[in-house]
């Protein structure tokens, strides 16, 4: 482990964000962006395309080239792109010592994440995630290993977490071989470099120190509305309704994340 020197030492939030065809990414970073800076109070980098329009006031933007895509169904059955690759490029492009790397489509609801910056790590990643029906199954493939989280990625600048992040472009680029070797089923996903990269590195073996302690909470469902009621979470989904206590949220329903509604949310959660 390599510690940086604590005078030194910079910390902020790193999110990429693409607009596709059917997703507009940017406008989800936009909003979660404004909970990340009211409960986190942390500068924000956003990088993304080129001459991209934005919302939000950034502290920094870093423009790159489109990294590539995949194409995935939704539980509506309606084809979408999926801008996902490029993740890697994160160590090389934060201009933080200490990074907070986050997915639009996490909802930073309190200020818990700031308590990891406390602890000792070069890299710290999501294990588990549940549903509030049900624990997340997350195996890769019948025959392979769980997948990570990268939806919430701490990492410091250590030669370590170049390593790892060096291994996921390398499973990127070379994503058949890796499927093959890991027993993966579908397209390439993040979660799916990450935990194998963190395997890699760690000499195949599962480090659990690499891990974040919290159980993330997810929503898979099409959502129709969110609101908070006596600091309770109630999300609506057609005929029913689902209360959570209040806390960070990875919210999964993308066309849910550019309405109204979930902006109107955000305006009562930044007040």
């Amino acid at each position: 482990m390599q510690n940086l020197d604590e005078l030194e030492k910079s910390r902020g939030v790193v999110v990429f964000a693409f607009r596709s065809e059917t997703v507009d990414y940017v406008k989800i970073a936009d909003q979660t962006s404004r909970l990340i800076r009211k409960n986190l109070n942390l500068p924000i980098t956003l990088i993304t395309d080129p001459n991209t329009a934005v919302n939000f006031n950034y502290d920094k933007i870093i423009e790159i080239k489109n990294t590539g895509s995949n194409f995935r169904t939704t539980q509506d059955n309606q084809l979408v792109e999926w801008r996902n690759f490029g993740r890697y490029l994160a160590y090389q492009l934060s201009p933080y010592d200490e990074t907070l790397l986050l997915d639009t489509d996490y909802a930073v609801l309190d200020s818990s994440l700031n308590k990891v910056w406390d602890c000792d790590f070069d890299y710290k990643i999501v294990q588990e995630s549940t549903l509030p029906e049900a624990i997340f199954q997350r195996r890769m493939g019948y025959l392979s290993h769980n997948w990570l989280w990268a939806t919430v990625v701490f990492f410091r600048k250590t030669k370590k977490a170049k390593a790892l992040f060096d291994l996921i472009g390398r499973v990127q680029r070379n994503y058949k071989y890796y499927k093959t070797l890991f027993n993966l089923n579908g397209n390439y996903r993040n979660d799916f470099a990450f935990a194998i990269a963190d395997i890699v590195v760690n000499g195949y073996t599962v480090d659990l120190t690499n891990y974040l302690p919290d159980t993330m909470l997810s929503i898979q469902k099409t959502i129709q509305s969110i609101e908070v009621k006596e600091s309770k979470l109630i999300s609506r989904h057609d005929n029913t309704a689902v209360v959570t206590p209040w806390q960070n949220i990875h919210i999964m329903d993308k066309n849910f994340l550019t309405t109204k509604q979930f902006e109107r949310f955000v305006d009562s959660a930044t007040a």
